[in-house]
């Protein structure tokens, strides 16, 4: 728990890896192409901070915070990418 300042990484990148996914799907049930092509491309590159901090993490503890900070951030992108379709 030497470095706190990746858990506000990991929650920003899992909100914004849920916004994308949310995105995702809804643009291939709108059947729309280059929607789609977009966001698949962009999904691996938002999930860039996962794969270091991650893989790093050694205890724990570590990872319970990890854990926390993700489901934070995919809890809130949830509800903001919900927000979007149900209102635009």
């Amino acid at each position: 728990m030497k470095n706190i300042k990746k858990y506000p990484i990991i929650f920003l990148s899992a909100m914004a890896l849920e916004m994308g996914s949310t995105m995702y799907i809804s643009s291939v049930a709108d059947k729309d192409m280059a929607s789609t092509m977009l966001w698949a491309f962009l999904g691996p590159f938002i999930a860039l901070p996962f794969a270091g901090y991650v893989a790093d993490e050694k205890t724990w503890r570590g990872r319970l915070y990890l854990a926390l900070s993700s489901s934070a951030g995919y809890t809130l992108g949830a509800f903001m990418s919900m927000q979007f379709i149900l209102n635009y």
